[in-house]
């Protein structure tokens, strides 16, 4: 029998789609791909980010922030096509059949955990925008990654679709002048948009998960 591969210390991350605006199924799986294949592009993973029974994503990642970087790239390329919620687990994976994508350990109790209470959250008062839950069992947890990681999901969850465009183009690291010229708007309006938005506070919040450990 083959050596089963081991991480004893990793993110993994488990994903499920809460709807898909264009009600076309198909033109939604074909949207979630293509966001996945950009995304494992962009973002180095141990195991990468793929779809699972039942419409679930999941991917594992050597850091919380590598796990944060993958789930928000791909929620910045599915924006107004597929809602997606995540669920991160910090700890061991073991990956028993490599060829059939089957896992276990720790972190994927974990992240199966998180994605539940994420569900449970968002099903209540003022919380409907919330989109992420994080249960890390490693020695560098930080209890402050659920709550920071909820107040962006709260953030971009009120966000218009224009707004939304460009916080995925400052998250992209374009200029201000790049992105107005993608957009199809002037500078100006760009940095309306940036301070009526207050997109430059979400994007230090969002870079300061992405390089948690």
């Amino acid at each position: 029998m083959a050596d089963i591969q081991v991480f004893p210390s990793c993110v993994a991350l488990l994903g499920d789609l809460v709807s898909s605006r264009s009600g076309d199924r198909a033109q939604s799986h074909e949207a979630v791909l293509a966001a996945i294949e950009e995304t494992n592009a962009n973002v180095p993973q141990l195991d990468a980010l793929r779809v699972t029974v039942g419409d679930e994503l999941q991917g594992v990642y050597a850091s919380l922030g590598d796990a944060f970087r993958a789930s928000l790239e791909l929620r910045n390329r599915l924006a107004g096509t597929v809602d997606v919620r995540f669920g991160f687990g910090g700890g061991k994976v073991r990956i028993l059949d490599e060829a059939r994508g089957i896992q276990d350990g720790p972190a994927w109790s974990l992240a199966r955990e998180a994605i539940d209470a994420a569900k449970a959250l968002a099903a209540e008062p003022g919380r409907q925008g919330l989109r992420t839950a994080v249960r890390d069992g490693r020695d560098v947890a930080n209890p402050l990654t659920e709550p920071l990681s909820q107040l962006i999901d709260t953030h971009l969850g009120r966000l218009r679709a224009r707004p939304r465009a460009t916080f995925t183009a400052l998250w992209d690291g374009l200029d201000n002048q790049t992105t107005a010229h993608l957009l199809g708007i002037t500078p100006s309006a760009n940095s309306q948009r940036v301070t009526g938005n207050q997109l430059r506070s979400l994007l230090t919040a969002a870079r300061a998960l992405a390089a948690l450990p």
